[in-house]
């Protein structure tokens, strides 16, 4: 069974990225603070950090940003804090930063450093979102599509969502692609589904370009394009998707728009399954039973 974008587990808060010191998300704090200090040497994260503190003494809303980031990953000599952090996120929100008022609203949605407060979370993504910041925009599609204040709004999440996508978020896309393949909050399309799933893809989200990827496959919304089909789930395999991992080893098993590989069907499950995606596990036992 082919598989989507659509599972590859709970879709993440969007925000801000750290400025100075290198693109590392916030999703992933522990493994970008080791990172950062292998990339740079730990003595000059230390006097980026230091570079940073006496930026937010004097004012600076970016410096605070990248002060908050620090204490959020314990670089640079600091211990890991996120009260210091959502301190710090606040100081740099109430100087107009947005990414900062994004990571304060994060902090509030999910506890960190702070009481949890959906309500202010809400009200922080609303902020960016009316400042015309795409990030804020997602997530307030995601807050309305999980119901973090009370109860699910499919219509108001889709909408949200289309606002991210319009400004060039990629997951702004492929949630409203999801939103249109799923009929939540939109009247279902096919068609307009992997209009967005393209869009995700082109702005670079992988798990856009495996559901697109399963639209060409299958032919739902779009011409069937087996081969390009193929050629997307290579491209969200390559960026570690599991499910683009999967769908090409069934292509690859199958001999469906790619050459018919067993052993390389094998390998691409194995990595799915590596990923952490079980059905590519099982698909793997039953692989070894093919002739």
């Amino acid at each position: 069974m082919l598989r989507s974008g659509t599972g590859e587990g709970r879709r993440s808060w969007e925000g801000g990225l750290v400025l100075a010191l290198a693109l590392l998300s916030t999703h992933a704090v522990a493994q970008g603070a080791s990172k950062t200090e292998e990339f740079f040497g730990k003595a000059e994260v230390s006097r980026q950090v230091e570079f940073h503190e006496k930026g937010c003494k004097k004012g600076d809303a970016g410096e605070c940003f990248n002060l908050a980031l620090a204490f959020q990953q314990g670089i640079g000599g600091l211990t890991k804090d996120e009260a210091r952090a959502a301190t710090f996120f606040q100081k740099a929100c109430d100087k107009g930063h947005l990414d900062a008022c994004n990571n304060l609203g994060i902090a509030y949605a999910e506890g960190q450093g702070v009481m949890r407060d959906p309500k202010q979370a809400v009200a922080l993504f609303e902020k960016t979102c009316k400042a015309n910041d795409a990030k804020g925009c997602f997530n307030m599609g995601l807050a309305y599509s999980t119901g973090i204040i009370g109860t699910q709004d499919p219509e108001r999440a889709a909408s949200f969502y289309e606002k991210a996508c319009n400004k060039g978020h990629a997951e702004g896309c492929f949630s409203l692609g999801l939103s249109y393949s799923r009929g939540n909050g939109v009247t279902g399309s096919a068609e307009r589904a992997a209009t967005f799933f393209n869009k995700g893809c082109e702005a670079g989200s992988m798990s856009a370009c495996s559901s697109l990827g399963v639209a060409f496959m299958t032919g739902n919304g779009v011409t069937k394009d087996p081969k390009r089909a193929a050629s997307l789930f290579e491209k969200s395999c390559n960026a570690a998707m599991p499910g683009g991992c999967l769908n090409l080893g069934y292509a690859s098993l199958q001999g469906n728009g790619v050459e018919k590989n067993v052993e390389r069907a094998k390998s691409l499950f194995t990595r799915a399954c590596d990923l952490g995606l079980r059905p590519a596990c099982d698909a793997y036992r039953r692989a070894l039973k093919a002739p």
